[in-house]
């Protein structure tokens, strides 16, 4: 089968006990249904101690821990199922993270989240290199979704390939950028179903090829940049993603809001616009090369992310999410600046690696984040903040 791998895929190694920032704390994990039956029937004291740490909720199984800290996990920062029992029984996730691995039929892709500091610093030492490379080998995980058009799937690739092109080497600033891949996805997304009907009952094809589909066209047409202003950026940052619990399951995002909060909460939109583009300024005055890490998480995103419209054709909203998380990371790069007069390589993994776990990983609260925006997209260009 062809599997599309990143780059780097094959260099990840888990840093284990010197992590700098564990997988097994700051978030709740889900175990899938195999792990649970294993859990379950497993007998003796180690049954009674698996089945002793479980939990649910919303119809989910869970481990039970305190400020989402798994309870399995050792002083050490190693993981006692793994140590007492094997690999064998640990949950799919716990087995699989960071790894992403989707088999649509007609190919696999496999990636690594950002919320995990070694995938970070690959991202970080590969930025000319963000791609996939094909092989030709056997996978064991079953295809996911529903999807069966292999026309559609191959032109989403290039369509991916193209955009990703653009934002790493297109010399217009990227505000500028954003406003033609925004027209772009909303002329790609209105093409596709227009021109997508039922051929027979039971299956869907196109009857004929989409049109509007010249990236570099929307690009060259773009005429005024798109700046998500303060009043937003304030809305998505407030609500569930800052919440009073934040501090203690991730003390060091908890400290980036507070001074976010502290700065912007009482000025007016005006002013917060002001503020909030000198701090960005700043920040590319005094770390011009944020800005090619900027771009490559904005290409890392479309990487990962893009091909979820092969179910939902959903394109202004997926590449409207990846600007979104990509101005936001840009917020915290600043403010870290600005308080601490440094941006290390390091800080940077940091940051990118809590607001990932935070913001791209909790589908409620990234959903949150996107309503805001949205109202945001939807006002005509002139009437916006």
């Amino acid at each position: 089968m062809k599997v599309h791998e990143l780059s780097f895929y094959s260099k990840f190694q888990c840093a284990m006990g010197s992590c700098p920032n564990t997988c097994c704390q700051g978030w709740q994990i889900v175990l899938d249904h195999d792990t649970v039956q294993k859990y379950m029937e497993k007998k003796g004291r180690q049954g009674l101690w698996l089945r002793s740490s479980l939990t649910s909720h919303n119809g989910a199984i869970l481990f039970r821990g305190k400020r989402r800290k798994c309870p399995f996990l050792s002083k050490d920062l190693l993981c006692k199922i793994q140590l007492s029992l094997g690999e064998e029984y640990l949950s799919d996730v716990c087995r699989i993270f960071p790894r992403q691995r989707i088999n649509y039929g007609y190919f696999a892709e496999e990636s690594l989240f950002l919320a995990c500091p070694q995938v970070c610093r690959l991202f970080l030492n590969n930025l000319d290199h963000l791609c996939y490379k094909t092989t030709d080998r056997n996978v064991s995980y079953a295809k996911s979704g529903t999807n069966d058009d292999a026309e559609y799937l191959q032109e989403l690739v290039e369509i991916r390939l193209a955009l990703t092109e653009q934002i790493m080497n297109h010399p217009l600033p990227r505000p500028m950028l954003y406003t033609g891949l925004l027209s772009y996805a909303k002329a790609l997304q209105q093409s596709y179903i227009a021109n997508y009907a039922p051929s027979d009952g039971s299956k869907s094809s196109y009857f004929s090829k989409p049109v509007h589909t010249d990236l570099a066209a929307h690009i060259r047409e773009a005429d005024t940049p798109f700046i998500i202003p303060h009043d937003i950026t304030y809305a998505m940052l407030t609500g569930s993603f800052y919440h009073i619990f934040l501090k203690m399951v991730s003390p060091f995002l908890y400290s980036l809001c507070r001074t976010y909060q502290k700065e912007f909460k009482w000025l007016t939109s005006a002013k917060g616009d002001a503020k909030l583009s000198v701090l960005l300024e700043q920040l590319h005055v005094h770390h011009p090369n944020t800005e090619r890490i900027l771009r490559g998480y904005l290409t890392y995103y479309l990487l990962e992310k893009f091909l979820t419209v092969y179910e939902d054709y959903s394109f202004l909203h997926n590449i409207a999410t990846g600007i979104m998380h990509t101005h936001l990371l840009e917020l915290f790069f600043a403010l870290y600046h600005e308080k601490n007069h440094r941006l290390t390589d390091d800080d940077i993994i940091r940051i990118i690696t809590v607001y990932n776990r935070r913001g791209r990983h909790n589908d409620e609260i990234e959903m949150e984040m996107y309503e805001k925006l949205k109202r945001f997209l939807d006002a005509p260009a002139g009437k916006r903040p």
